[in-house]
C-alpha cells in the first residue's frame, strides 16, 4: 500500500466518523482539546487516553516500525494504518466531547466558571455586580 493509499485509508475514516458537530469543526477543535486537557482547563479530559493517541501519531509518523514494510511487503502497512485509524478516533471522539461541553472553538471556559468579573457574554461585560 502506498503513502497516498494510507493517506486515502485514513481520510475516509476521518470523512466517515459521524457526530454531533461537524467534520470540520472537530477537526479545528483537535489543538485547543490538547491545549485544554493537558493544561487542566478540561478537568474531565481523559489524558491517558489522549496521550496515548498522541503517541500512535509519533509512531506512525517515526521511521521505526514494529512490522517493516521492506520484509513484510503489504502486510507491513496494516499497523500503521490501523495506528492511524484508531488515533483518528480516539481524536475525534474526544473533540466532540469537547465540545458538547460548551467550549466555543478557541475558548477555554469550563461550565460553571462563566459569569465572572469581566467575562464577555454575547458582546456584554458582566461588571460582576449583576448589572
Amino acid at each position: 500500500m502506498s503513502f497516498f493509499q494510507r493517506t486515502a485509508t485514513v481520510t475516509g475514516a476521518v470523512k466517515s466518523s459521524s457526530g454531533r458537530h461537524p467534520l470540520g469543526a472537530r477537526l479545528s477543535a483537535v489543538l485547543p482539546m490538547l491545549r485544554d486537557a493537558f493544561t487542566g482547563r478540561w478537568p474531565e479530559a481523559s489524558k491517558g487516553r489522549l496521550t496515548a493517541a498522541l503517541i500512535g501519531v509519533v509512531y506512525v509518523v517515526s521511521p521505526l516500525d514494529l512490522m517493516p514494510e521492506i520484509i513484510l511487503g503489504p502486510f507491513g502497512i496494516f499497523d500503521d494504518v490501523a495506528i492511524a485509524a484508531l488515533c483518528v478516533a480516539v481524536l475525534m471522539s474526544s473533540a466532540e466531547q469537547w465540545l458538547d461541553r460548551g467550549s466555543p472553538l478557541g475558548g477555554t471556559t469550563a461550565p460553571g466558571q462563566a459569569g465572572g468579573s469581566g467575562d464577555v457574554i454575547h458582546g456584554v461585560v458582566v461588571d460582576g455586580k449583576g448589572t
